[in-house]
């Protein structure tokens, strides 16, 4: 790996944000389709429907079970609600409806999550697609690694896919690589530490590089120090803002969310990512500025995005 090729992206979260059309409306400003949410985790899905309007996206329609409505829809008036299984005849329809999938927070890593996961991505097509959290988990468990395989095709034909995992699921991708891959991993971390004594965030860069070239998607690796990867671009590296307040639920729903609407606005998948991770820390630094670290709450960072 060449250091040279790691940038850091400066800004502020306005001179980040798509330049909005002055004669725009709903419609010009993106649509994201959320698939989030199983029976009490409700927040999932209203954290990252609530960051994607914050970040600019024009619509937003969550998909989680019924017994989630009165909770989303009286907390996220804004957002459409639907519900029911996927089906190839019915996921056409939504990816008529919208620009952009999000799919995995708090879907749940049962057998019916997986096959609604592996519906939605394979019924979709060229859809531009964020997976996060258990849509994250679902791939790296035995029964779910052929998702692996299908993103493999898709993105080899020009599919945007963004995966955002946290250190823990990070490690699980491990997993869906060829194993001369893994192994040679697995060497160069434990040689990183043995003679080095260097921190962790040497072998989450290299996992990530091996997993977005690998699986040919970016790959936003998440901690205090959070690098994006996509093949063929430069690596994205922050590491000057954000705070030990968002280390804390609902964090990376909000990322998600924010990563989703700046695609629904046309952004491609690298930067939408790397975008995104940075608005999110400089927000979530103004919302523990205005009530300490200690304080801070996911539902806060998406209200200090301006």
């Amino acid at each position: 790996m060449n250091m040279r090729e790691i940038e850091h992206l400066t800004g502020t979260i306005k001179e980040l944000l798509p330049v909005r059309r002055p004669d725009g409306y709903k419609g010009t400003f993106g649509k994201v389709f959320i698939f989030s949410g199983s029976c009490g985790s409700a927040g999932c899905a209203l954290l990252a429907g609530k960051a994607a309007y914050r970040a600019g996206a024009g619509m937003v329609k969550i998909s989680s079970p019924e017994c989630n409505r009165v909770i989303i829809q009286t907390a996220l008036p804004e957002a459409l609600y639907d519900t029911g299984s996927f089906t190839g005849e019915r996921v056409e329809i939504i990816r008529r409806w919208s620009d952009v999938f999000l799919a995995g927070p708090g879907i749940g890593t049962d057998k019916g999550a997986e096959e609604q996961l592996r519906c939605l991505i394979t019924e979709s097509a060229e859809m531009p697609i964020v997976l996060d959290a258990d849509a994250i988990t679902i791939m790296t468990f035995e029964g779910g690694r052929d998702i692996a395989d299908i993103i493999k095709r898709q993105t080899s034909g020009g599919r945007q896919i963004i995966l955002t995992p946290h250190r823990g699921e990070l490690l699980s991708l491990t997993y869906i690589l060829p194993g001369e891959i893994r192994e040679g991993i697995s060497e160069e971390i434990s040689n990183v530490v043995r003679y080095s004594g260097a921190s962790s965030d040497l072998s989450r860069l290299e996992i990530a590089l091996a997993v977005s070239q690998h699986l040919g998607c970016t790959v936003v690796a998440k901690g205090a120090v959070t690098y994006t990867v996509t093949p063929g671009r430069d690596i994205i590296c922050n590491d000057d803002c954000g705070n030990s307040g968002m280390g804390t639920a609902g964090s990376g729903d909000v990322l998600a969310g924010i990563i989703a609407g700046l695609l629904a606005q046309g952004m491609d998948a690298h930067t939408a990512a790397s975008h995104g991770v940075r608005i999110h820390a400089l927000a979530g630094d103004r919302a523990a500025a205005a009530k300490c670290e200690h304080a801070l709450m996911a539902g806060d960072i998406p209200e200090y995005i301006y």
